[in-house]
């Protein structure tokens, strides 16, 4: 088996036959298309070949087998299924179809439907024949996609084509570093799990719902900002008109459906402004903040109801990207717990946590962290938006939001992770169970919250009771939830060491390395980041053995059951990709846009002396020679400058720069 950047292709060889199968997905018409390549190694034979699948049109095969309508059109050489049930998607056919002449069509077994081809094939003989797997709402519209796959060489154009996209796509920055497995990731697998499963698809193997989730794409489209921030542009305010007046927000939702999940999270819709701030780093483009947004409509959560899933329309009325912040920023500033921090609701970042503040007392002591820092951006994005407004009132909420993080927070050698509705500490050293969160730890650093005579105590703790550099983790918490007598959620349902009860949560991760990062520990950090790198652990077949998962993308979380221990998870679906993909890029090699100037300040371990960075900027490509010096300095096509600003004029340009040894 053979994976590439938008398609697979699978080898086969038996006594009598040689085949090849590349499937891959058509960039513009809703088609699953399939090379399929045969030789005869034997006498003269015929072969018949099955092309078939087992249709569930819908959520389970079991409710809609029995209402599949299954239709043979011998004149059109296709089969087609629909399920006249389903009320959203009753008019969609599902069909299969050859560029060879369909032999016989199966339509009478209860799960399986498929075609049958046969083939002539001299000794030697090779033929190669495409399959075709496409979804319409018409029978005109089948028999136009069926016609544009008519033949072999248009199969064999649109491949070319989708190897073109990619290519182009994941090429637009590439790095060159000592690492080999580093520029592996870096370079293609990562951005294509973020782009193609995150950002397109919404989709993966454990999660095919197609739902947009409000921190999740929020988070994956500020990940790609560097190299597409028109994806970025667009998914802010396509989250900012899923925002109800009040504040808050679904937490996912469908298109175009619309219909989502409203809850009581407390994070969700401060993410749009980290995002927001974050966009605005990377451009110059301030009008984004001025763009004219509606609200969601929907339901409204009764008192005994912690979330449900609501039908949903827009308001008629809109307000301004700022206005959306700002009401986010207000809604959490209003809903301060005792000890002076964000309310935990029905969770913050972890899912899992869904019980811990659900009666409105328990606090989160992470997200103190998160809103401390998105004050400061927020008063950043007022000065952008409007420098005459008042910004002293968040200035001084953010002033007691540290105090209140370093006195009722702190633990004596790290950071709490929350409080319990009655008022019990999560993640003190006197619990029994998660005793130490790594979240909290490391936002501590990353929001300059943290106090200098505590920082190596709080990263002491870390690398002791969380980092397991010989299992290749760090986990989320530890202990694991098992007995605990305040129920935190349905994360204490998972088994102890699996995905976010203390097993390796990924994107944890990727924001403990920036914060080692923060604090220039640059070959900590690069240990980490290429300890969590799939390839690492896949080296030999004992680790393929223990791992278990894809080599080639990242997994949202690797087991530290002890049964289990190294085993990968959820894959391909995960916003670490992205976070992954960042960090590399821009924290590591310190490829950073700010509108239209490019700064490299690379953190470059210490056995890195040079690094390789090509840029193609619109028509135009920037080389650029990172190198440790005595002086730092910048070199743009023979000349010292001060800075590299960014001009499309066709050329190519190279840029020598010196950093600090």
């Amino acid at each position: 088996t053979r994976h590439g950047f938008g398609y697979t292709t699978f080898l086969s060889e038996t006594e009598n036959f040689k085949e090849e199968l590349t499937e891959f997905v058509a960039l513009k018409e809703n088609a699953k298309l399939y090379r399929f390549t045969i030789t005869n190694k034997g006498e003269e034979d015929e072969v018949l070949l099955t092309f078939w699948m087992n249709p569930v049109l819908g959520n389970l095969e079991e409710k809609t087998s029995r209402y599949l309508l299954v239709d043979e059109h011998e004149k059109e050489n296709y089969l087609s299924i629909r399920n006249v049930y389903q009320k959203e998607y009753r008019n969609q056919q599902v069909f299969l179809t050859s560029t060879e002449k369909i032999h016989h069509m199966n339509t009478n077994q209860i799960l399986v439907k498929s075609i049958d081809v046969k083939l002539s094939l001299k000794k030697n003989e090779t033929k190669t024949i495409g399959f075709l797997l496409g979804c319409c709402s018409t029978k005109e519209e089948i028999g136009r996609v069926i016609n544009h796959f008519k033949d072999v060489a248009s199969i064999d154009n649109e491949f070319e084509e989708v190897k073109s996209y990619w290519q182009n796509h994941l090429g637009k920055v590439q790095v060159e570093t000592p690492d080999d497995s580093f520029n592996y990731m870096v370079n293609g697998w990562y951005l294509y799990q973020t782009l193609a499963s995150r950002v397109t698809a919404r989709a993966g193997f454990y999660q095919v719902s197609g739902a947009f989730g409000y921190r999740d794409q929020l988070q994956d489209s500020i990940n790609v900002c560097p190299v597409y921030p028109e994806v970025t542009r667009r998914q802010i305010l396509n989250n900012a008109k899923h925002q109800f007046a009040e504040g808050d927000v679904l937490h996912w939702w469908l298109e175009p459906k619309n219909f989502g999940l409203r809850t009581r999270f407390k994070d969700d819709y401060l993410w749009l402004v980290y995002a927001t701030s974050e966009y605005l780093k990377y451009t110059s483009d301030t009008e984004i903040l001025f763009e004219k947004v509606p609200f969601v409509v929907g339901d409204v959560l009764n008192d005994y109801e912690e979330e449900k899933g609501v039908s949903f329309t827009f308001s008629e009325h809109d307000e301004t990207l700022y206005e959306h912040c700002r009401l986010a920023i207000e809604r959490t500033l209003n809903d301060l717990g005792k000890h002076g921090l964000p309310k935990m609701g029905g969770g913050d970042w972890n899912d899992g946590m869904n019980k811990i503040g659900i009666q409105g007392l328990g606090e989160s002591v992470w997200l103190g962290f998160f809103f401390y820092d998105l004050l400061e951006r927020f008063i950043q994005i007022t000065k952008i938006y409007n420098p005459n407004l008042d910004i002293s009132r968040y200035q001084e909420a953010r002033e007691k939001l540290k105090n209140h993080l370093n006195s009722d927070a702190w633990d004596g050698e790290y950071y709490l992770r929350a409080f319990f509705d009655n008022g019990e500490a999560v993640g003190s050293a006197s619990s029994e169970e998660c005793k130490i969160d790594l979240i909290s730890q490391s936002f501590s650093f990353l929001s300059g919250v943290v106090p200098m005579e505590r920082k190596q105590s709080v990263l002491d703790a870390v690398e002791h009771q969380l980092v397991d550099k010989k299992t290749g983790i760090v986990k989320l918490l530890t202990p694991a939830f098992k007995n605990s007598k305040n129920y935190p959620g349905y994360i204490m349902d998972y088994p102890v060491g699996v995905r976010e009860n203390g097993g390796q949560y990924t994107h944890s991760v990727a924001w403990y390395i920036m914060a080692l990062l923060k604090e220039n520990r640059f070959d900590d950090a690069y240990e980490i980041y290429q300890m969590v790198n799939p390839i690492q652990h896949s080296k030999t077949d004992k680790e393929v053995e223990t791992y278990m998962v894809e080599p080639y993308v990242i997994a949202a979380d690797i087991y530290s059951n002890p049964d289990h221990k190294g085993r990968g998870g959820w894959t391909w679906y995960t916003g670490s990709s992205g976070w992954f993909y960042r960090v590399g890029l821009e924290y590591i090699c310190g490829f950073t846009l700010r509108g239209e100037e490019l700064e490299i300040t690379p953190h470059m371990p210490t056995k890195w002396t040079e690094i390789t960075i090509n840029y193609h900027y619109l028509d135009t490509i920037y080389q650029i020679v990172v190198s440790k010096e005595e002086k730092s300095k910048i070199i743009v096509d023979g000349k010292k400058q001060d800075k590299i600003l960014l001009v499309n004029d066709g050329k190519t340009h190279q840029i020598k720069i010196g950093v600090d040894k």
